[in-house]
């Protein structure tokens, strides 16, 4: 469904707003949830330009936008927006002005997405050209605005254009003289964590969110996935040419944000006026029976695909997929259920593309290509020169699915180990600031691949839970289950949705649990791995999978069935062991 909403006919309601309420707060609020009204309304099938990919924008002049990424640094600054009381979008005179306090975004298309955006055929040159390395640049002092875009998509030529353009740029410091330029891939001087699936996903968007207490009340956080509505800042870059002629004083340089000389096709500027958070609600309502009848599909196909026939590994799995982080208590992750499997052969690469597949948010892997790279930033590292907050490989998107080649972590460096112990198992990225470092709560799903055997693993990867991959022969049996990856993935989305709460009606469930758990303890003494980390401890893990099994059936709370079911099914998997 095709959403019109002009810029024109908002600036007209904050304005109305502004005098009814006497509050410019109130209005923009007003305007935030109208808007979020209207999206909902339009929801599935809603038509609006996107940010990305940058080709996707055709004449946006105007028109409500989305964009809609992985927030990857917020402007530590405080930011204002200057606002006409007489036209909000306009230009504004200096006595009729208001200047809003706003913070600024620095927003990316999600790492590891496959299907968030729509993403033309690419031909080989637009590949080898978005792959190419291009110079590091100098920073340059000012403000800079997105460059009119023509009425036509932006083509392939146009996009190979100003990537040879970036490419021929020369350094430049303060005194003019001419430096080495040291090579950079395009998506590290985006500042992206891992290379996009497309050349055409080479983008960022700084999105400029004012103050109002709606902001106040939902906060956006770094690694959030969001869907920022807005308008797009129109006014034509400044050229290259032009901004060499401002000197680049020392405190010029420091206070930059983000203002690399970056071609304006390749970064945009928005002003959002209204928000949403991806996968907190349901895009649409479910049937009552929705969970019960697609779940056992999602399950055959699980066996029937990627496990190869073995249907204990596929239950697994879909918990594993089923399971989030819900909290954080006393510094410890409650939810999520990394997973190790085990096998005489394992391909990381085929197992990594088909959970991108099924992913909602996203899928990365971490193999020896990645890990062995001499460019290797492993966390984010604020850069006090530029300002900004360099990427790592680790910071990744909220709900993003990542899997591990164990051959390649075990001989990776002590710093990889430290910070994916941090990620792993504490669920907390490290953000890495001058005389400080920030422990920063996450969400992310691991899957440990290995042909070891889990006492010769190093401790890292010494998962509680760990199943044996016992792949049957070619598969004889067909895929009746007649879904496809979006199918499953569709699942995942809504399984990722459902609310999930600690204590139910019937106190006694918890006393009931906690008898099950060391009766079933005593009988299978090699289930306990007595770790003494509480997240990787076998009590904590089998709650976990308890709690992502209801919510695979879309109950917020755990039934008896579901501790039946899971204690069933980590006996076969310890017998599997043995």
């Amino acid at each position: 469904m095709e959403f019109l909403c002009c810029q024109a006919e908002i600036g007209k309601l904050i304005r109305e707003k502004t005098e009814e309420l006497n509050d410019i707060g109130a209005a923009l609020s007003f305007v935030h949830h109208h808007v979020l009204s209207m999206v909902h309304k339009s929801e599935p099938g809603l038509s609006m330009p996107d940010v990305f990919p940058s080709c996707a924008l055709q004449s946006t002049s105007g028109k409500l936008c989305r964009c809609r990424g992985m927030i990857q640094e917020v402007e530590p600054n405080i930011s204002f927006y200057r606002a006409s009381r007489s036209d909000f979008f306009g230009a504004a005179e200096e006595e009729n002005m208001a200047l809003l306090e706003a913070t600024l975004l620095y927003v990316i298309p999600v790492p590891g997405n496959s299907h968030f955006y729509r993403v033309p055929q690419e031909t080989m040159s637009e590949e080898r050209a978005a792959m190419n390395n291009v110079p590091a640049v100098g920073q340059v002092f000012g403000d800079r605005k997105r460059r009119e875009r023509s009425d036509g998509p932006l083509q392939s030529s146009a996009l190979e254009r100003e990537m040879k353009q970036f490419r021929q740029e020369v350094v430049f410091q303060s005194d003019g003289a001419s430096q080495p330029m040291r090579q950079l891939s395009l998506y590290q001087k985006l500042n992206l964590p891992h290379p996009p699936l497309s050349g055409f996903l080479h983008t960022a968007c700084v999105v400029t969110v004012i103050q109002h207490p709606a902001v106040e009340r939902d906060r956006l956080r770094i690694n959030d996935v969001v869907d920022f509505f807005g308008f797009l800042d129109e006014d034509s870059a400044m050229t290259g040419d032009r901004m060499a002629a401002f000197p680049l004083d020392e405190f010029g340089t420091f206070a930059s944000w983000h203002a690399e000389q970056i071609p304006p096709s390749l970064l945009s500027r928005m002003t959002c006026i209204s928000w949403k958070e991806v996968f907190s609600t349901p895009i649409r309502p479910v049937l009552k029976n929705y969970f019960e009848t697609k779940r056992p599909l999602v399950l055959l196909y699980l066996a029937n695909t990627i496990c190869q026939g073995d249907a204990l590994l596929a239950e697994y799995i879909l918990l594993h997929l089923s399971a989030r982080v819900i909290t954080h208590e006393s510094a410890t992750p409650v939810g999520d259920i990394p997973l190790r499997v085990e096998a005489q052969a394992i391909d990381p690469e085929m197992w990594s593309s088909f959970m991108r597949s099924i992913s909602p948010v996203g899928e990365v892997l971490l193999d020896a290509s990645l890990l062995s790279s001499v460019d290797l930033r492993i966390v984010p590292r604020q850069d006090h020169m530029a300002n900004v907050l360099r990427t790592g490989v680790l910071q990744l998107a909220n709900g993003t699915h990542v899997t591990l080649d164990c051959q390649a972590v075990s001989k990776a460096s002590n710093a990889l180990h430290e910070a994916l112990f941090a990620v792993m198992h504490k669920q907390v990225l490290p953000l890495e600031y001058p005389y400080q470092l920030h422990e920063l709560p996450i969400d992310l799903s691991f899957l440990a691949l290995s042909t070891a055997r889990i006492s010769e693993e190093m401790e890292l990867l010494r998962l509680a839970v760990s199943v044996r991959w016992q792949p049957e022969l070619p598969m004889a049996a067909m895929d009746l289950t007649n879904l496809s990856a979006e199918d499953v993935q569709d699942y995942f989305s809504h399984v990722r949705c459902v609310c999930r709460r600690f204590v139910s009606e019937d106190n006694s469930q918890a006393h009931r649990l906690a008898e099950k758990l060391v009766c079933f303890s005593q009988s299978e003494p090699s289930w306990n791995n007595h770790d003494p980390f509480i997240h990787n401890n076998s009590f904590s893990m089998a709650a976990a999978l308890m709690r992502a099994c209801a919510a695979s059936f879309g109950r917020e709370t755990i039934s008896d069935g579901d501790i039946d079911h899971i204690l069933f099914l980590e006996r076969d998997r310890v017998a599997r062991r043995c």
